[in-house]
C-alpha cells in the first residue's frame, strides 16, 4: 500500500513536471497578385504574396524552436475557365526556415508565376475573374539549440 502510494505521488509530479505545448499555423492573407496584367510591369514574372500567422500557447516552451516550411515545387491556380501555373513558392525567410520568438508572428509567403501564362491570347471573359488555389505546406518542427 505504501509503495502504491508513492508510486502514485510520483506519477503526479511528473504529470505537473511536463509542459504541453502547440504551436498552430493558418492562412492570416491568402496569395494575391497585384498588378498582373499591365504594362508598366518590365519583368515576365509576377510575384504573388499573402501572409500566415504562427502562434503559440506556451512561449516559454515554445521559443527558440525551429520550424522548416516544405512547398511543392509547382503550383496552379484556376478562375474555373482556364488555369495558370506557379513557377514557385518561397517564404520571406532564409531557407524557408522560421524560429519561434513571439507568441503570434507573422511570416510572408510568395508565389511566382509567368506574365505569359495569364494571357496567351485568349478573350478577356477567360482571363477575367478571381484566381484561387491550393498550396500544400508541409511543416517540420525542430527542438530549440541548446548552449
Amino acid at each position: 500500500v505504501k509503495m502504491r502510494k508513492i508510486g502514485i505521488t510520483l506519477l503526479f509530479m511528473l504529470n505537473s513536471l511536463i509542459a504541453l505545448s502547440e504551436i498552430g499555423i493558418k492562412i492570416f492573407e491568402p496569395i494575391r497578385f497585384k498588378e498582373v496584367i499591365t504594362n508598366t510591369i518590365s519583368s515576365e514574372e509576377v510575384i504573388g504574396e499573402g501572409v500566415l500567422e504562427i502562434a503559440t500557447d506556451n512561449l516559454k516552451e515554445d521559443k527558440g524552436k525551429k520550424l522548416k516550411f516544405y512547398f511543392p515545387k509547382k503550383g496552379l491556380i484556376t478562375n474555373r475557365k482556364k488555369w495558370v501555373k506557379i513557377k514557385e513558392y518561397r517564404l520571406e525567410t532564409k531557407n524557408n526556415d522560421f524560429i519561434v520568438t513571439k507568441e503570434v508572428e507573422y511570416v510572408r509567403i510568395y508565389a511566382v508565376l509567368n506574365k505569359r501564362d495569364i494571357d496567351n491570347g485568349e478573350e478577356a471573359e477567360i482571363i477575367e475573374g478571381e484566381y484561387i488555389g491550393y498550396v500544400p505546406i508541409i511543416v517540420s518542427q525542430y527542438g530549440r539549440l541548446i548552449n
